[in-house]
């Protein structure tokens, strides 16, 4: 969930902006703000067709643990105010109206320790309304939306990000173009260790670049475009597509390893990550044989092959249970066993507070998390770990002992009047 602190300025700058538009007391308290947060995890893998479903009496749609958590009427007034700025205290940051999530949360990503592979790409966030920053990318599963510099490890675990506005865009300006300026700016601004080995696409990619990971210790490789080659002496591309598959060059440039490698088009990859050149063999269907042939890759792609993906696959976790309400985790758990837990225990949080169950602070949490994470821990004892109202030390966490999740609440309906389709 959200760090403790943004939760923190959430409640407090959704109460200023009721007062502030609507001139009335919104009162909001942090059981409810998390209450809240519970619904739209749980919009994210039980989704209605209108929200206000959530709290009919009609049984095909109600859905008892929402109605009994917190009724309709309260969920629009909070889902009408919540904000996380002051709106009297405008900047010229396009993103000022959600700078405090990507800062905290960028913050609270550092609780993992550095992985030695970490993946550069850029993320989009679905958006179709008016925006100055919004970005049409063609090719992308999403085209339309905010664009997002990522850091992640290889796993896809995330560690930074930065949305692009332009050149308002707080990434530092280090003169070598965009690419390498997004590497290093995400770099400095992550507080990457140094050691650890980036790997980034053609977008990035400079000879440039590579001199000053190098200068910073860091390790690089990705892939070049033709135009960024300028004068390297490799054979001229019109006549090295003749050659067959699997015909690779190589050149050295001070600790630069540049190859180039025939597959079904040309790839040329930079690295300052390769002491000597070395060769791997990989199987290419071959159409005219109807069979596999083993063909020779260099060493240096197949690393980038491994590695590249871990941006993608953090977007590929995160779109699976987006939050269906409007106007988290990587790795290889049950990310709808994951959404369900935590919104359950959210939606539970008064209960508990009412028993006055005991809460763990912040730290123990942590500690169980990076435990958990290391020894492939299940979803369940991962969730606890995670939330407000986990009554045992870490090390009693039993999977057989969860709670029912739909064991706890019993709503009292109170039907609206012909016509009316809720609870309120």
């Amino acid at each position: 969930m959200y760090p403790p602190t943004l939760r923190e300025i959430t409640v407090e700058m959704s109460n200023l902006y009721s007062t502030q538009t609507k001139g009335k007391q919104l009162n909001l308290s942090m059981d409810e703000l998390l209450t809240f947060y519970g619904i739209l995890i749980a919009s994210g893998y039980s989704s209605v067709p209108r929200r206000h479903m959530y709290w009919s009496v009609d049984n095909d749609v109600h859905n008892e643990s929402i109605s009994g958590a917190m009724r309709r009427n309260r969920f629009d007034d909070i889902m009408a105010s919540v904000h996380v700025v002051d709106n009297t205290k405008i900047t010229d940051d396009p993103f000022f109206k959600v700078r405090p999530i990507f800062s905290e949360l960028n913050h609270s990503y550092k609780i993992m320790p550095f992985h030695e592979w970490l993946s550069v790409d850029e993320s989009m966030i679905p958006y179709y309304g008016r925006h100055g920053c919004k970005q049409f990318i063609k090719g992308k599963p999403i085209r339309f939306g905010y664009k997002v510099w990522s850091l992640a490890s290889s796993s896809g675990y995330m560690y930074h990000m930065e949305p692009y506005c332009g050149s308002h865009t707080l990434l530092p300006e280090t003169g070598l173009g965009q690419g390498p300026s997004v590497i290093i700016g995400l770099a400095e601004q992550a507080q990457v260790p140094q050691g650890c080995k980036f790997v980034h696409d053609n977008l990035f990619t400079t000879l440039s670049l590579m001199d000053e990971m190098t200068k910073r210790g860091y390790g690089s490789s990705g892939t070049m475009r033709q135009n960024r080659l300028f004068d390297v002496s490799f054979t001229p591309r019109n006549a090295f597509m003749k050659l067959p598959r699997g015909t690779s060059e190589v050149l050295c440039q001070g600790e630069k390893l540049l190859v180039r490698w025939k597959d079904n088009n040309i790839v040329t990859v930079a690295t300052n990550m390769e002491e000597k050149y070395t060769e791997t063999s990989v199987k290419r269907w071959n159409r005219h044989r109807r069979a596999f042939d083993n063909v020779q890759q260099p060493k240096c792609i197949s690393r980038y092959n491994e590695h590249m993906g871990g941006v993608d696959l953090h977007d590929l976790q995160v779109s699976r249970y987006h939050i269906a309400i409007r106007d988290v985790i990587g790795g290889t758990i049950d990310l709808l066993t994951f959404s369900r837990i935590v919104s359950q225990s959210l939606l539970q949080r008064r209960v508990l507070l009412d028993l006055h169950v005991p809460m763990f602070p912040s730290s123990s949490r942590s500690s169980a998390v990076c435990g958990y994470l290391g020894s492939r821990a299940s979803p369940q004892r991962l969730a606890q770990s995670l939330l407000p109202g986990c009554q045992r030390s870490p090390g009693d966490i039993s999977d057989q002992e969860m709670p029912s999740p739909t064991s706890t609440f019993q709503p009292t309906a109170e039907p609206l009047g012909p016509g009316c389709d809720g609870v309120v």
